[in-house]
């Protein structure tokens, strides 16, 4: 009788072990593929302009994510890194395809509505009138707008050189700063 307890006890073990190895297995299958996506689809670049600031700092080395809009859209207000004539820029999208963008006396006004844009840098600079001001644009699907976060010192898409710029240039979204030289931009996501 007693060896019935015993091979009970054996069988249960088995069972609980064969429990957490599928677990585990299961878990792995799971996390395995969405940290190697993860790790494949992030690039770091430096950044070597303040027209961010105070959002990102020239120096700063910041992490996009590749993929990002493979799976998603670029929505108002994502920091984004594209290409423009052989350099790489970080701006923030201020307008998607489809929408209206105007600047008028330094504010800018999407779809008839000004923009409340508590990440700007503020200075005493002095916006040229071509900063502060430009006619309604309605951006083209596949398009978008962008500008920087110190508007006194941003080429963007408020200029003809700089608008509008195209999905096909968009390398990624900016999702966290890996480096910097100023207190409390390490470890910041967006």
């Amino acid at each position: 009788m007693d060896s019935i307890p015993r091979q009970t006890k054996h069988v249960a073990l088995w069972i609980a072990i064969a429990a957490v190895l599928s677990t585990c297995i299961i878990v792995a299958i799971i996390a395995i593929p969405t940290a190697f996506k993860q790790l494949t689809h992030t690039r770091s670049f430096r950044l070597a302009s303040d027209s961010m600031q105070p959002t990102l700092y020239s120096g700063d080395v910041i992490t996009v994510d590749t993929g990002y809009y493979s799976e998603h859209s670029v929505s108002d207000g994502d920091i984004v890194v594209f290409r423009h004539g052989g350099v790489v820029l970080a701006k923030r999208v201020t307008a998607v395809g489809g929408e209206t963008i105007e600047g008028k006396d330094g504010k800018i006004i999407r779809n008839g509505v000004v923009l409340v844009e508590p990440y700007l840098k503020s200075t005493d600079d002095a916006l040229d009138p071509s900063e502060a001001n430009f006619s309604t644009r309605k951006i083209p699907k596949g398009q978008i707008f962008v500008t920087g976060d110190w508007r006194a010192r941003s080429l963007d898409s408020r200029y003809p050189d700089y608008a509008p710029v195209h999905l096909s240039d968009v390398i990624g979204k900016v999702i966290y700063i890996y480096g910097s030289s100023h207190p409390g931009q390490v470890g910041r996501k967006f």
